[in-house]
């Protein structure tokens, strides 16, 4: 009795090791892959910044836009600049925006500010596109993408948004009417400061096309998808992706089927779309697997 009790008990433990490796190697494989699309983020937003943004005196509003200004009047880098501004701004942050996030959004602030001066150096300030109002808007769109790549990796480019933040914790103001207020307070100094009120149009044009960039691809990765699935197996399916928690947490928020073969699962989002049919057709290679926009927005049970 006491023997089986003991061997038991040694291969629950046993089991309980096993699972809390294969999640620890799956948490790190995770995080790598946040960072690598931090990197890539900070990497393309270095890029419009350095050939795109700077070159013309654009100021599209944030810690950036400040830095092209101070920049200007003092003569130092912008990515000094921004880094400088942008490491008291994370510190006053890190409750607002957690310690994992805090810690990604230093690595994207340190890389956007080390890429900006180092591309920065190589081209020597050339301008590139000669069209301002062209360079403002690709360069909008691309500083757009690159900051939703940042976001989807649980992180921040960091400057305007910690600073909006922790303003909305003391100030009783929407969220997007205080980022209008502080762009355009960055505005009216680069209009100042350069004494080009076309520069400022130009900035506005700049700032419109990264907001609805940003904007778009924000609507399009949180919105809902309906699967449906027919096949003579849902229930094997059902007890996959059941038994797959660790792949679909947070991305199945309903299961249900009928006797007519028919199993309908509602997606909190697309992102992992293609995880949840890797598992279906796993138990059922036949399956019909039918893909549904979703209007509604589900919330937790």
């Amino acid at each position: 009795m006491t023997s089986n009790y003991q061997r038991d008990f040694f291969i629950q433990k046993t089991m309980k090791r096993f699972t809390t490796i294969r999640v620890t190697k799956q948490t790190v494989l995770e995080e790598l892959k946040s960072y690598t699309y931090v990197l890539l983020g900070s990497l393309m937003l270095s890029v419009a910044y350095s050939l795109l943004i700077i070159p013309h005196n654009i100021v599209p509003g944030g810690i950036l836009g400040l830095s092209i200004v101070i920049k200007h009047i003092s003569g130092l880098s912008v990515g000094w600049v921004a880094l400088v501004i942008n490491i008291p701004l994370l510190l006053w942050g890190t409750k607002v925006l957690g310690f994992k996030t805090g810690l990604k959004t230093l690595f994207s602030m340190i890389l956007v500010s080390f890429y900006i001066d180092l591309i920065s150096s190589f081209t020597s300030g050339r301008i590139f596109i000669n069209d301002v109002l062209m360079s403002a808007v690709f360069g909008g769109i691309i500083v757009g993408i690159s900051v939703t790549i940042v976001m989807n990796a649980g992180a921040t480019t960091g400057g305007n948004d910690i600073l909006v933040r922790i303003l909305s914790t003391k100030i009783r103001l929407p969220y997007n009417q205080l980022i209008l207020i502080v762009d355009g307070l960055v505005i009216l100094l680069g209009t100042v400061v350069f004494k080009d009120f076309t520069m400022a149009a130009y900035s506005v044009v700049a700032i419109v096309a990264i907001s609805k960039t940003i904007e778009y691809f924000m609507k399009k990765s949180i919105r809902n998808k309906t699967i449906l699935v027919f096949s003579s197996k849902n229930q094997l399916i059902q007890e996959e992706i059941l038994l797959n928690t660790h792949s679909t947490n947070g991305i199945l928020k309903f299961v249900h089927h009928d006797s007519n073969d028919k199993m309908t699962l509602v997606t909190k989002n697309n992102k992992k779309l293609e995880v949840v049919k890797n598992i279906i057709y796993k138990v059922d290679p036949d399956a019909n697997i039918t893909v549904l926009e979703s209007n509604s927005y589900l919330t937790s049970a």
